[in-house]
């Protein structure tokens, strides 16, 4: 099928994509000003100018999210088929019913002083991650490190979006990141991937600064962070051991041997077989074509873990050096997940016990796409997302007789899953 979002050709793109750049630059000068302007006109004091800076931080952050949902809105008004304006309506019923605990979530992102907010990792628009300390009035040091790489359909991700599981995490003595990327339209494919690379190298290089063990390190994705994180750990891999290979091209600033574990959560590893289940659930095949082009062409293949991880079983020989060099891999998956069947999970996990990855495979019954993540951090228990995290960075926790205070009432989490379009 063709890409209507795709229509301009590679020159009118790439016009695009400059003009992209250059509005975010005058938006930088201009928030400069703005600064200035809040900082001694407005809000003279010192205890004002803290008010300030967080007006001025809200600002920017609404102004981003609704410069990014204009033109995803025109975008999606290109797409054959309306299927996606139900899911919408099912995710505003959905978010409305949890909002007791979303707000509750979102005081504790801008006002606690454990969560440190758009810290700067790259030069690009959202080079952005939040850090997630313990608590404590002593400064923390050699501290576990957990990078998470939010989903959202590689079109509404968002760094705030791991908000609850790093409030719930940091509590247990894990420094958590959540990466910000460019997400469609913004970006495509190439520039998620060049993001979350940019940020794990950051996090590895930096993370001692903020009191985290950079040689205790977690890479955690959900969903299409699961894809881009796993993705992005094979290019490393790849860039590293091979000449010439797919993952060939400037170096990254970090090595997968650096990262402790991967754990995959819900995630999406076989863009090829998915793309037509993700259609039918409303992620148009046309869309999904324009998110995943590389240079104006689709090669589900070439940007699928699976398939990559596949090639490893038909080559040993070659990609001998590269699995060596994969850390251990978790896959969790609930076996409700309508969103991204679980079954996709297990057959990745085959297919990396077959080339020689360390890997182990844990599904939940019961458990849909979002449970690990939103509902059952919000009940207050069964959390097993933070339970099988801690596992592998910090065995030594006895999670599951820690006790969270509950946000949501049972009955609004059980309507909010019968609406989820997830």
């Amino acid at each position: 099928e063709g890409e209507p979002a795709q229509t301009s050709s590679s020159n009118s793109s790439g016009r695009a994509r400059s003009e992209g750049d250059g509005a975010f630059l005058m938006l930088t000068m201009k928030d400069k000003y703005i600064r200035k302007f809040l900082h001694f006109v407005l809000f003279p004091s010192k205890v004002a100018r803290y008010s300030a800076s967080f007006l001025h931080m809200l600002m920017s952050e609404a102004f981003i999210v609704a410069q990014l949902t204009l033109e995803l809105g025109r975008q999606m008004a290109l797409v054959p088929g309306k299927k996606w304006v139900l899911m919408l309506l099912r995710l505003l019923v959905y978010s409305a019913l949890l909002m007791p605990g979303f707000i509750q979530v979102a005081f504790f992102y801008f006002f606690s002083s454990r969560v440190k907010r758009s810290v700067v990792y790259g030069p690009n628009p959202r080079n952005r991650c939040d850090l997630y300390l313990p608590p404590g009035v002593e400064a923390p040091y050699n501290l576990p490190v957990t990078i998470f790489v939010t989903g959202g359909a590689w079109i509404i991700g968002y760094k705030a979006w791991g908000s609850l599981f790093g409030k719930v995490l940091s509590k247990e003595g894990v420094l958590v990141v959540s990466l910000d990327y460019r997400n469609f339209p913004q970006g495509r494919i190439k520039e998620m991937l060049e993001d979350v690379d940019r940020g794990i190298g950051w996090v590895i290089n930096n993370i001692h600064k903020y009191g985290g063990d950079p040689t205790n390190v977690c890479l955690v994705g959900q969903s299409a962070g699961a894809h881009l994180s796993s993705l992005a750990l094979i290019e490393c891999a790849e860039k590293l051991h091979l000449a010439g290979g797919k993952g060939s091209g400037k170096a990254s600033s970090w090595t997968p041997q650096q990262i402790k574990a991967f754990i995959g959560v819900s995630g999406a590893y076989d863009m090829d077989r998915l793309s037509d289940h993700l259609n039918s659930r409303g992620l148009h095949l046309s869309l999904l074509n324009a998110i995943m082009s590389v240079n104006g062409a689709t090669c589900f293949e070439d940007i699928s873990p699976a398939t990559r991880i596949f090639n490893y079983v038909e080559e040993p020989d070659k990609y001998s050096s590269v699995v060596d060099s994969l850390p251990p891999v978790t896959l969790l998956h609930g076996k409700d997940d309508d969103s991204i069947p679980y079954e996709h999970a297990e057959e990745f996990g085959h297919v990396l016990e077959r080339a020689g990855v360390e890997v182990d495979r844990i599904f939940y019954e019961g458990e849909t796409h979002t449970t690990p993540l939103i509902e059952n951090p919000m009940r207050g228990t069964g959390d097993r997302l933070s339970e099988g995290v801690l596992s592998v960075i910090k065995p030594e926790t006895d999670f599951k007789s820690s006790k969270n205070r509950r946000l949501v009432p049972e009955v609004l989490i059980r309507l909010a899953l019968k609406v989820s379009p997830f």
